[in-house]
């Protein structure tokens, strides 16, 4: 297993955390290829103690990678930015959603394209999201690109979810509230059991921290 690319249906709905979670319990580096805005991602995940990789890139407006690099005079690589990941296994996050522009021929997902990685949707469950994650699906199937699931980040109990429980294969769940430790959240999210299942694990992999906890 090579890794895996965590991704969203938009913006602000918790990819670096669900990111966080997985790269702690599975003991694996966390790597943002494309960073926009000021402070890097890594900073925050290396607060949980999580080893990350350097980004390719990182430009100082929080826009699409695209326009951060024309504000900033830059044109982004399209060799560069496809160039193979920096490390293997390690936890991928993409910036905002799938189409979200790279350069001026590439989304975001032609570079999850080429890579091949198995890709977790995390899905906050606010109103139009159910579009907005049948939208994400269907571009990923259209891709042929391999998908695990989704990941339902911030649930609050609303009478919508079951909808998406449903609808979609649910890799795990995290409730809303005050951030746990990502370990912990691997097992009680049921996101340790949904990988062991569909990733087929090593067991030195399957007995980090966030096994250590079940």
């Amino acid at each position: 297993m090579r890794g895996l690319i965590v991704t969203g249906i938009g913006t602000d709905v918790g990819k670096t955390y669900v990111a966080t979670v997985l790269a702690a319990g599975l003991g694996w580096p966390y790597w943002k290829p494309v960073q926009t805005g000021a402070p890097p991602d890594r900073e925050t995940v290396s607060q949980y103690g999580v080893v990350s990789w350097p980004e390719r890139y990182h430009l100082p407006l929080p826009a699409a990678p695209l326009v951060a690099a024309q504000e900033a005079g830059l044109s982004l690589s399209w060799e560069v930015l496809s160039a193979p990941p920096p490390a293997a296994p390690l936890v991928v996050e993409g910036a905002g959603g799938l189409f979200v522009p790279l350069t001026e021929s590439h989304f975001l997902i032609d570079l999850f394209a080429v890579w091949a990685l198995p890709l977790v949707l995390v899905v906050r469950p606010y109103l139009g999201a159910m579009n907005h994650t049948w939208l994400s699906i269907e571009a990923i199937q259209r891709r042929g690109l391999p998908f695990l699931g989704i990941v339902l980040n911030g649930t609050t109990g609303d009478v919508s979810e079951r909808y998406f429980r449903q609808a979609f294969p649910l890799l795990g769940e995290i409730p809303w509230g005050p951030l746990k430790d990502p370990a912990r959240v691997f097992v009680e999210s049921g996101l340790a059991a949904a990988l062991q299942a569909h990733l087929s694990l090593t067991s030195s992999s399957s007995s980090i921290r966030g096994g250590s906890n079940s």
